[in-house]
C-alpha cells in the first residue's frame, strides 16, 4: 500500500522526525563519547548550575537509577564532578568540569546545526508557529487522562523502557 505523502498522519510524521533526529544526534555526539541524554544533562547543568541527582533526574525526565548510571559514565569521562552540598552533607551536588563546560559549547553547535537542517526553507514566523503548535500538542497530551498527574520520567519509562539503558 503506497500512501500519498499528504495522507500520512501527523503522528507518523512526528514518529519519523524523532527517529531521524535521534539518529543524527547519536552520530554527531559520538565524537564526544556522549549519548543525547547525557548531552542534555550537561546542558541542564550549564543552565542551572549545581543540582542534586534528584533535581537533575526530574529536569531531564528520567528515573534516578538511570541518572546514576549516566552520571557514573560522565564522571569517568571527566565531564562532571560531584561535591557535598554546603548546607546538607547528605546531598551530593553535580557540577560541570572545565571539560564539561567546553563540551556544552560543542553541543550548542551541534544543536544549531541540527536545527538549521530542520528549519531550512522556513520563515521565522513559520518556525515560531511550529514551536508553539508542538508545545500545545505536548500540553494537550499532558492534560489528557492517560498522563494527568504523571511525572515525565515515569511517562518516558512507560513509553520507551529501552531508553533508560541508552543513557
Amino acid at each position: 500500500m503506497n500512501t500519498h505523502k499528504d495522507d500520512v498522519p501527523v503522528f507518523v510524521i512526528l514518529h519519523r522526525l524523532i527517529h531521524m533526529s535521534k539518529y543524527q544526534a547519536y552520530k554527531r555526539l559520538d565524537d564526544f563519547d556522549l549519548k543525547p541524554s547525557q548531552a542534555g544533562i550537561l546542558f541542564v547543568l550549564s543552565c542551572n548550575g549545581k543540582l542534586s541527582q534528584r533535581e537533575l533526574a526530574e529536569r531531564i525526565g528520567i528515573t534516578p537509577p538511570s541518572m546514576t548510571v549516566a552520571l557514573r559514565k560522565m564522571e569517568t569521562r571527566g565531564y562532571i564532578e560531584k561535591e557535598p552540598d554546603e548546607k546538607d552533607q547528605r546531598i551530593i551536588r553535580i557540577l560541570l568540569t572545565e571539560k564539561g563546560e567546553s563540551c556544552v559549547e560543542d553541543i550548542r553547535t551541534v544543536m544549531d546545526e541540527m536545527e538549521a537542517v530542520l528549519y531550512q526553507n522556513m520563515t521565522q514566523e513559520e518556525k515560531m508557529l511550529l514551536r508553539r503548535l508542538l508545545l500545545q500538542m505536548q500540553e494537550n497530551l499532558l492534560d489528557s487522562k492517560e498522563f494527568r498527574g504523571l511525572e515525565m520520567a515515569l511517562i518516558m519509562e512507560r513509553t520507551c523502557p529501552a531508553m533508560k539503558d541508552r543513557i
